[in-house]
């Protein structure tokens, strides 16, 4: 009770002066700015009969990576806001039932399932200490964080991805340019508290086996949340402007003990927690962008090995542990930005490895390897995301330890024979993705 009595009284300290700021001005509505963007994706996948898995189709597949419409402003001086809704995954399978998987990443996002992704509201008192509240991306990790999903150098993010907290709801204190005055350089920091679930699918943080309400209820039990959350802090730092921007940034959830016989959770579970640290820089200039990070995720909890009541998700849990790490390089070099091709003619190769391992503690461990090789077309040089063309080819390597057969009684534990982490591909996967926002 005194934990979340300091949380509100911390939040209405930065609310109160925002608000009697706020009450000076004119009310005038600078907004809203309505925006959006839509990337249509094709794909197919090769040698797909490896891994002691059936050969599966060749044809191409057809669906939207993302489908975004928001609108922004400015409610009052000092007070933004900004709500925006996604179909991630469309036409592709979530909860639909139809059969053999979503290539698109497993129905990241909600499940296939249009849904609001992001709503907060934002009090600047000050510019160095600001107040964001609402349901919105978590600041840790390093490309996750830095670049929307319309100015992406390739069709994925990182598997590092499936090791940060996503989007939840909660309160973040967070400032720019601190000591911009001070050091002719940019320092900025965010810390804060959510519910102790991320609202994304399929990464660590959406961690149903915790049988915990982070939510509360209604009056019918208790408008009280579980006690537990998911707690941020990041630092980042702009060493010399647009050249190399640093960032280190953690998280830590609670997760509470759950009961013999549990519906999700099928052992008895000691309470635990889930920690992530990430560090990152990136960077670039005369256009030439590079990006490089390294993830650590700890837990307490892990897969337990055929426990479950079938040969289906989700595996039963046990409190032996968890390790999981990615690191990842990139690199895009864009021609007419050094002025060796037209303005009509405005591409970008780019390339980025990616290396994803986990252990469990029971002895499954896994490692995936990707290597993404990309083209990108602007259409318009001068609003190069407005629309744009992607080609990737992505190649796993380094495949290893225990990636199991679905059709069999071994499992393997951590990934079926199709399986990978969230942005990662288990087979030869070519990508064509067309893009239009405005």
């Amino acid at each position: 009770m005194k934990k979340n009595l300091v949380a509100l009284a911390v939040a209405a300290a930065f609310v109160v002066p925002g608000v009697a700021f706020a009450s000076t001005s004119n009310n005038e509505d600078t907004g809203p700015v309505v925006y959006g963007y839509a990337q249509i994706t094709g794909a197919s996948q090769f040698g797909t009969s490896t891994n002691g898995s059936p050969a599966g189709s060749s044809g191409l597949v057809f669906g939207a990576n993302r489908i975004r419409l928001g609108f922004k402003g400015e409610a009052v001086p000092g007070v933004t806001y900004n709500v925006m809704a996604g179909w991630d995954n469309a036409t592709i399978t979530g909860n639909t039932g139809v059969a053999g998987g979503n290539l698109l990443n497993d129905g990241l996002g909600n499940g296939g399932n249009a849904s609001i992704l992001d709503a907060w509201l934002n009090y600047a008192p000050v510019p160095f200490a600001q107040l964001e509240v609402g349901k919105f991306k978590l600041p840790v990790g390093n490309e996750y964080v830095n670049t929307e999903g319309n100015e992406l150098p390739f069709v994925f993010r990182s598997m590092a991805q499936s090791l940060v907290p996503g989007r939840s709801a909660g309160a973040m204190i967070h400032g720019k340019d601190v000591l911009d005055d001070v050091t002719g350089t940019g320092v900025g920091y965010a810390v804060g508290i959510a519910d102790d679930s991320s609202l994304d699918a399929y990464n660590a943080y959406n961690w149903s086996e915790n049988g915990a309400m982070p939510f509360g209820s209604g009056q019918s039990g208790y408008l009280n949340g579980s006690g537990n959350y998911i707690a941020f802090a990041r630092l980042n730092y702009d060493f010399m402007g647009p050249l190399l921007k640093a960032e280190v940034s953690g998280s830590r959830m609670s997760l509470g003990s759950t009961p013999g016989g549990n519906p999700v959770a099928k052992n008895a579970l000691s309470s635990s927690s889930i920690y992530t640290w990430n560090v990152g820089v990136h960077g670039g200039m005369m256009g030439i962008h590079y990006a490089a990070s390294y993830t650590n995720m700890t837990t307490g909890r892990s897969f337990a090995a055929n426990t479950a009541p079938s040969l289906k998700y989700p595996y039963a849990m046990n409190s032996n542990g968890m390790l999981a790490t990615d690191w990842n390089v990139g690199l895009g070099v864009n021609l007419h930005q050094m002025m060796l091709t037209p303005s009509w003619l405005d591409v970008e190769p780019a390339v980025r490895f990616d290396s994803f391992s986990i252990n469990n503690h029971n002895g499954y461990d896994a490692k995936l390897d990707n290597t993404t090789v990309g083209l990108n077309y602007y259409v318009n040089s001068n609003n190069p995301h407005a629309a744009e063309v992607q080609l990737n080819y992505i190649i796993p390597s380094a495949r290893q330890g225990k990636f199991g057969y679905a059709g069999t009684t071994n499992l393997g534990g951590v990934f079926g024979a199709n399986g990978a982490p969230i942005n990662g591909m288990a087979y030869n996967t070519l990508m064509l993705q067309f893009q239009a926002g405005f």
